[in-house]
């Protein structure tokens, strides 16, 4: 299915042409491209519209949807473990590969060097921009079949997620709750490099500084910085 998709990438396709391939990638045939053409334009095109609205939508639909899952597939399971599942599933990291499975990588219009967009979050901001141009086109429930039967089916391991403790700002988040301590992720700096940002994430905990982590990606910044502020904990 990938190869076919690369063959229909809309970089070089008509629209006609791009709503077969997103048909075979969702399951259905969209209604509004515009919708999708917005979801696959990085911010670094400098173009009016870009992913980024998409992309908050789509954040808080995925959680949405992947909460409501998990919460009817672990009935006994508590609070803690259930935030720490749900962050393994849509953290950063995980959400670059389920864009690369999906061949997202040969839809996104982006001006970036392929240096550059490896190291940044540009897929994974794709994939819940998608997201949520899927949930503005099609609504909740379809938005909900698209994520559970074509995403988390048959993408994601869950037997394996649970198994495996490398979400370390759940960890963390689950020292916090359990020491009755305040929590937060301060944004220190913010810096442009070319055509992509440095992020500088520093840990506080009852605002005392514990690590600072600077990445390409905020969401990665947090995770190392929370990795490292637990090895000192």
């Amino acid at each position: 299915m990938i190869k076919f998709l690369q063959n229909l990438s809309p970089k070089n396709k008509s629209d006609s042409q791009l709503k077969k391939s997103l048909k075979v990638l969702l399951g259905f045939s969209p209604s509004n491209l515009s919708l999708y053409h917005q979801a696959f334009s990085h911010s670094s095109n400098k173009e009016t519209v870009n992913n980024e609205r998409l992309e908050f939508l789509g954040d808080a639909v995925l959680g949405l949807i992947v909460a409501e899952y998990l919460f009817k597939l672990f009935p006994y399971k508590d609070e803690g473990f259930l935030t720490q599942v749900r962050s393994k599933i849509v953290n950063g990291n995980n959400l670059q590969q389920l864009a690369l499975k999906l061949g997202l990588n040969n839809y996104l219009k982006a001006s970036l060097t392929k240096n550059e967009t490896a190291k940044s979050s540009a897929y994974g901001d794709a994939f819940e921009a998608l997201i949520g141009a899927v949930y503005l086109d099609k609504g909740f429930l379809t938005c909900q079949k698209f994520i559970v039967h074509r995403i988390i089916k048959l993408h994601v391991d869950v037997d394996e997620l649970v198994s495996t403790d490398t979400d370390y700002k759940s960890q963390l988040q689950i020292y916090i709750q359990k020491n009755k301590l305040n929590l937060e992720y301060r944004l220190l700096s913010e810096i442009q490099k070319g055509k992509e940002r440095i992020y500088t994430v520093q840990v506080f905990i009852n605002e005392k500084p514990y690590v600072a982590f600077e990445h390409y990606s905020k969401r990665v910044a947090e995770q190392k910085a929370a990795q490292l502020t637990l090895e000192q904990l």
